[in-house]
């Protein structure tokens, strides 16, 4: 009814910002590149930093860096959970309760041992050579006027909503600081490069307005069904015709809120098929220069669910 069937292309990896941007400023040039001779990476070349990305989202992703120490330390707090019990278990083993014991407390120091493991494995991986200086080059982006249009939240480390990351963007002084100078002020629009970004579509603005909303009309509309059907159960046990016209009531009212909540959901997921074509758009500019404004949050959850490259 409110939910209807993805049928909708997969959303396009967007950068937070160019290639051609970075170059476009040759003092945040020669900042990035001296960033990635460290690391080998040219981050201009957009399809090598979109690969890069990709790669590291993927590694964070399938959990290979914490897997095992992580199974290791759960059947180790088992087998310690198990030696202190055994001899309320098995009697016979009552003899032997105080090496029982030092077994159960050498299996749960290892267990907190292979857990540190585990979580120095985990910031490990988040601290991958090419992602931390990826975060410095968005810093060092932002310190020359810069407008990101979206920060990954994988990228640094953030669970979502209002959490703050554990890796944010380092502190990048702006140009001109060291020497006292004014840095320019941040531009109110973007920089013509001669590529204008796409017009965000009337159809993306209004699903940005409803994004959140809805998926109450299949619980509401089922709650009217079962109160006409309960007033139909009324009227046959006491004998009283006019319960029949809650079921009318009922049923109708229920057709009326799941035939609403299914043009909603159409209306939404048109309306992110356009927000897709419309990131799509955008990628299309970033690639051929234009400077590609801040997205929506609506927008970017959508890219951090449906990029491959979020």
């Amino acid at each position: 009814m409110s939910d209807s069937r993805d049928t909708s292309p997969t959303a396009p990896p967007l950068l937070p910002v160019g290639g051609a941007e970075l170059r476009r400023d040759p003092a945040l040039h020669e900042a990035v590149r001296r960033v990635g001779q460290r690391v080998g990476v040219d981050f201009t070349d957009d399809e090598r930093v979109r690969e890069e990305l990709r790669r590291g989202r993927d590694a964070l992703a399938d959990g290979s860096a914490t897997t095992g120490p992580g199974c290791l330390a759960f059947l180790l707090l088992i087998v310690a959970a198990g030696l202190a019990v055994a001899d309320q278990i098995s009697p016979a083993l009552t003899a032997h309760r105080p090496a029982l014991l030092a077994g159960a407390g050498v299996c749960a120091v290892l267990a907190v041992a292979a857990m540190g493991w585990a979580v120095a494995r985990w910031q490990r991986a988040r601290r991958d050579p090419f992602l931390a200086a990826y975060r410095e080059v968005l810093a060092l982006a932002q310190a020359h006027g810069l407008t990101l249009t979206h920060v990954p939240d994988w990228l640094v480390g953030k669970a979502g909503g209002s959490s703050q990351p554990w890796y944010p963007l380092p502190e990048v002084a702006p140009p001109g600081a060291a020497t006292g100078t004014t840095p320019p002020p941040p531009p109110s629009a973007p920089r013509d490069a001669g590529v204008r970004p796409p017009h965000k579509p009337a159809e993306v603005t209004a699903w940005e307005r409803t994004a959140g909303q809805g998926g109450w009309h299949d619980e509401l509309g089922g709650l009217l069904a079962l109160a006409g059907a309960g007033a139909a159960v009324w009227a046959y046990v006491e004998d009283q015709p006019v319960g029949y016209t809650g079921l009318v009531l009922g049923l109708a009212s229920a057709i009326a809120v799941w035939v609403l909540g299914h043009r909603q959901g159409v209306r939404k997921e048109r309306g992110r098929e356009a927000a897709l074509r419309h990131l799509s758009d955008l990628r299309a500019a970033q690639a051929a220069g234009a400077a590609v404004p801040e997205l929506s949050t609506q927008l970017r959850r959508l890219l951090e669910e449906d990029g491959p490259d979020g």
